[in-house]
């Protein structure tokens, strides 16, 4: 703010003693310089810098994390379609004309008058290929997913609007039932309802702080990346509510294991608000799992993704195989500095010896909707899968670790102090200030463009050194 305010002074400064030399008719009095300079230093300088503060504070502090649901219903709607309707898909018909007036009749200064110009153009109707259109959606604990919209009904040419019209269709629009949307109908129905993810905003004041010695740090990511054994952290989701977030480094088991953690997650995310990631290693290429683990987790909390990194729900298991059918060592963190510390130690004792399936590692539970006052409700039936009872379902199960601990229930201490540790980075405090001069020129222009010239000729000062200027036989002082 004061750097700002500083700048914009000397420019208002500059500005007045300018004006004075080239004898401006718009010259800035003192009073006018004295009442500009107050504005800008109480009120734009201070409420810009507020303001400006406030949301470099947001941007620094604003991360990335994945949350898990359930499906809960399959919508299917039916568009009637009708002539210049709201379907989507129609073809030109029916034209018209529509006189289009070039200029219109008017008389000029003189008293000629002219005609108006006008000439007549082909316009069409919209005319609907089919009958109908579907539009598919599915329902979610997270909101509402369009899976496909303004589809042609299942054999289209046989829903034909008006089809004695003679307009051939156009075999490249979308028709039918969406086969994802039937599989999560069917799972609906079935009463085991699918997975879902969604990327949502959270505020991370330990990742957002630049001088808190609680970021993980290991000086072997370099050694680990160059091997090529850290994959990068998974951050978008894909056909519509998945995330992959098992990671194969060296070794692939058989198994459906990206379903299986989007089905373990939807109920670590509607239960317990956790997200799991797993990282499946050839423990012949690592021979250091305590080090690789701490490495991994440095690295997926490192200015490397941005405001993608491992999020303050996120829980990471590492299992090594050398074998690739059996879990040889297992190691696991949190993203959070402190926490869990018990679940983890049980992660590490209890998988070793593990049958490397995504049913037995991972486990399938599943999600169980009940309707509570007109509300859906989940329950979660657990399986066998060793992550299942230990994380979800066991005795020092996953719990969320808050930021701001200011709710009731919240577990954790609060990291509320490292608030005064984030501030503005060069490039946002450059934005702050370039907005506080934009704003100071505004009020600068306002002063020379909105005062009275011949109140300031009167009052306007003289500068002796200004008579020996070469500009001096312009006019003389007024």
């Amino acid at each position: 703010m004061l750097l700002g305010s500083l700048i914009a002074l000397l420019l208002g400064l500059a500005l007045k003693f300018a004006l004075d030399y080239f004898r401006s008719d718009y010259r800035v009095t003192w009073i006018e310089y004295a009442v500009c300079a107050a504005a800008i230093v109480l009120l734009v300088a201070p409420l810009t810098s507020w303001i400006g503060y406030k949301v470099a504070f947001a941007n620094q502090v604003t991360y990335h994390e994945s949350w898990g649901g359930y499906e809960l219903k399959a919508d299917w709607t039916k568009t009637t379609c009708t002539r210049d309707g709201s379907c989507e898909h129609t073809y030109d018909c029916d034209p018209y004309q529509v006189k289009v007036v070039d200029q219109a009749a008017y008389t000029d200064d003189k008293g000629n008058y002219h005609p108006e110009v006008s000439h007549w153009e082909t316009r069409y109707h919209d005319c609907p290929y089919t009958t109908e259109e579907w539009n598919f959606s599915v329902e979610t604990t997270l909101g509402t997913y369009t899976i496909a919209g303004a589809n042609l009904p299942t054999n289209p040419s046989q829903h034909r609007w008006e089809p004695q019209r003679g307009e051939s269709l156009d075999g490249s629009l979308p028709s039918g039932i969406p086969p994802f949307w039937q599989a999560a109908k069917d799972r609906i129905d079935a009463g085991n309802p699918g997975p879902v993810t969604a990327r949502r905003d959270y505020a991370n004041y330990i990742l957002a702080s630049q001088s808190t010695i609680l970021h993980k740090y290991s000086d072997a990511i370099d050694q680990y990346k160059k091997a090529g054994v850290l994959p990068p952290i998974a951050k978008s989701v894909h056909d519509f509510y998945y995330e992959d977030r098992v990671y194969f480094v060296g070794t692939h088991p058989q198994g459906d294991w990206q379903w299986y953690i989007n089905k373990f997650d939807a109920a670590l995310g509607t239960s317990l608000q956790g997200d799991l990631h797993l990282v499946i290693v050839d423990a012949n290429k690592v021979n250091n799992p305590d080090e690789y683990t701490a490495a991994l987790l440095a690295y997926w909390q490192s200015p490397a993704f941005g405001k993608d990194d491992l999020s303050k729900n996120g829980i990471v298991v590492v299992v090594g195989t050398t074998d690739g059918s059996t879990v040889a060592w297992a190691r696991a963190g949190t993203g959070m500095p402190v926490g869990n510390e018990a679940m983890v130690v049980d992660i590490q004792n209890s998988l070793t010896g593990v049958s490397l399936t995504p049913e037995a590692l991972i486990g399938a539970p599943t999600g169980v909707v009940h309707d509570v006052n007109g509300k859906a409700k989940f329950t979660i039936d657990h399986s066998n899968g060793a992550l299942d009872k230990i994380v979800l379902s066991g005795d020092h199960a996953f719990q969320r670790v808050c930021m701001t601990c200011d709710s009731k229930g919240d577990h954790g201490v609060g990291y509320n102090y490292l608030k005064s540790q984030i501030q503005p980075s060069g490039t946002q405090k450059f934005w702050i200030v370039f907005i506080i001069e934009l704003f100071a020129a505004l009020i600068w222009g306002a002063a020379v463009y909105l005062g009275v010239p011949l109140h300031r000729n009167v009052i306007a000062p003289r500068y002796p050194w200004r008579d020996s200027s070469p500009f001096k036989n312009k006019g003389e002082w007024r």
